[in-house]
Parts: structure tokens; sequence; C-alpha cells
């Protein structure tokens, strides 16, 4: 894939060119259309992926069946770090929100980067710390504004009421 489609995400900020040309070299960029699943919650496969243009809507299936909608990422988002990391099967669907183009880096090169030691490896590594601190913080984030909310306190009274009538 052209490195020119990398330079524009602040994923690649702490890199040369060069080196986002080397980087680029173990990717490629592929498209979904809109309601196509980049990543199936449950799967234990694909890579990580950086979205170039277009958005992703990332969904969870409870036990319950019931699917909750935990946000939508958009350019400059990547995201499949996790299971490529922890090689445990993906934690959510990742939906095409009309098309959505993605850089896609597969998990061998993207595991060789994280346990390399050249000084590209490392800045890659930086990278990825950086992405995930991002998202540990937005996390925090919305843990705060769930707990935040007002507990919702049902009597037994209310209870009796609801199913009298």
């Amino acid at each position: 894939m052209k490195a020119e489609r990398l330079i524009q995400l602040d994923y690649f900020s702490c890199m040369g060119l060069q080196e986002i040309e080397v980087i680029a070299g173990a990717m490629r960029e592929d498209a979904w259309a809109d309601g196509s699943a980049v990543v199936q919650q449950g799967e234990n496969k694909g890579g990580v992926y950086f979205i170039l243009d277009g958005n992703v809507r990332v969904d969870r299936r409870q036990e319950n069946g019931e699917i909750v909608n935990l946000g939508y990422l958009g350019p400059g988002a990547v995201f499949g770090i996790l299971g490529i990391l922890d090689g445990v099967e993906r934690a959510a669907s990742c939906v095409a929100e009309g098309t959505a183009r993605c850089a896609v880096m597969e998990r061998a090169d993207f595991l060789d980067l994280m346990n390399g030691s050249t000084p590209l490896a490392m800045r890659f590594q930086v990278a990825v710390l950086r992405c995930l601190a991002r998202a540990i913080r937005n996390t925090n984030g919305r843990l705060t504004e769930l707990a935040a909310l007002p507990a919702c306190v049902i009597s037994l009274d209310d209870l009796e009421q609801v199913f009298s009538d």
C-alpha cells in the first residue's frame, strides 16, 4: 500500500517517511460496503485495522442476544490491537457504516514489529502504547459517566402496582 495513505494518520506521527514506507509495505488497503462486517465478534482471525476513510460501528452481542452499540470509529481510529496482542477472540463486531476503507496489518507482521528491537519497531511499539492509552482514557471517561448516573430505586409497592394493573 502507499505510504501517503498512512502519513495522514496520527498513529504514525512519531515516524519518518522512510519508516512509514516500510510499514506500508507490510499492509494492504481494503474496503467494506455499508453493513459489511469488518470484524466479527467471537472470531480469532484478522489483523489490526487503521481507518483511512468512512466509519465503523462497534457492536457487542450480549449473552441474552441483545446487541449493544459501543460507539463509532472514524478516520484515524485503530481497532483490533487487543485481539492480536492477547490472542483472545474478538470482543465485538465492527461493521462498516457507508463505505469504510482501512489499512490492514496482518497478525504476523504486527507481532514482528511488537517483538522487534530496531528503532522502527520501538517507535511502532510506542505508537501502540499511545493508542492503548487513549482507549483506556476513553473507557475511563465512559465509566465515570456511567457511575455518575443516579441509581434507580424500586420499592416493593412500586412492583405490586405495576403487576396489579
